[in-house]
């Protein structure tokens, strides 16, 4: 099969290591990380993706005229609801059932699930998230980018004070870091990175074996409904609010 993967740059190491023994032709576009701060944002990003490739426009993939395109994969969960209302005009969509990349370095929901019973308030990292720049650093710190980032969108101070103090509540909820890699690309060091983050908060640190299976499979066309929702050209994706994470339904308009 001919495939277009969209995926987060924060999967680059991990969708490297298998696009290279796919028996399909795997068309990869990477779209930066900082887009998850703003769930609309990523999801109008994802849609102009879909669009371009739905009219042969887009600058980062292939010709279609001269190929068969058959499926656009999304290297995405459902990831802050960003995910929901997707839909392309011509090919199908195939969606992992997953909150979020860590349940796709994981390898399934059913992990993720099990492990956020067991240890909840737990940030997760993989070395992509660190490389790119999400370094959790100290609370003094976290706060102060995030009041950087509210002064840029909202003008009015309550209203930045009002969104702080809800971050610092949340950030209380937090006592662990959990650091997830599969052992086929095992580095040191960025697990070091991960535990000294840990340790300068007085955190838990744990380390995770993942696996590759979830994304294996994505790209490698066996997408049992389980695991995956396949979206039939017009429909659109939508959270379920069940095991299932994300559904199906006909777009309206």
């Amino acid at each position: 099969m001919y495939l277009k993967l969209i995926a987060c740059k924060v999967l680059q190491r991990e969708i490297a290591s298998l696009v290279c023994g796919c028996p399909n032709t795997i068309d990869v576009t990477m779209m930066k990380q900082g887009y998850h701060e703003t769930p609309e944002i990523l999801r109008k990003k994802l849609q102009e993706e879909i669009d371009r490739i739905d009219e042969n426009e887009d600058p980062h993939t292939n010709d279609l005229d001269e190929c068969r395109l058959d499926g656009i994969l999304m290297g995405y969960g459902l990831c802050s609801n960003a995910v929901a209302g997707l839909r392309s005009k011509k090919y199908p969509i195939i969606i992992p059932r997953a909150h979020d990349c860590a349940t796709l370095v994981m390898g399934s929901k059913e992990t993720y699930r099990q492990y956020f019973d067991t240890y909840k308030g737990s940030y997760f990292y993989t070395s992509g998230w660190l490389e790119l720049g999400a370094a959790l650093g100290t609370e003094e710190e976290q706060l102060n980018r995030k009041r950087l980032e509210f002064m840029e969108k909202y003008e009015d101070e309550d209203t930045v004070e009002y969104l702080l103090e809800m971050e610092r509540e949340m950030i209380k909820n937090y006592r662990c870091i959990t650091y997830v890699e599969w052992p086929e690309l095992a580095d040191a060091r960025m697990a070091g990175r991960a535990k000294e983050m840990a340790d300068s908060r007085g955190w838990i640190y744990h380390h995770m074996e993942g696996k590759n299976t979830l994304l294996a499979d994505l790209l490698n066309g066996n997408w049992d409904r389980e695991r995956f929702l396949v979206l039939e050209p017009g429909e659109t994706a939508a959270p379920s609010y069940d095991e299932q994470i994300i559904k199906g339904k006909q777009a309206e308009g």
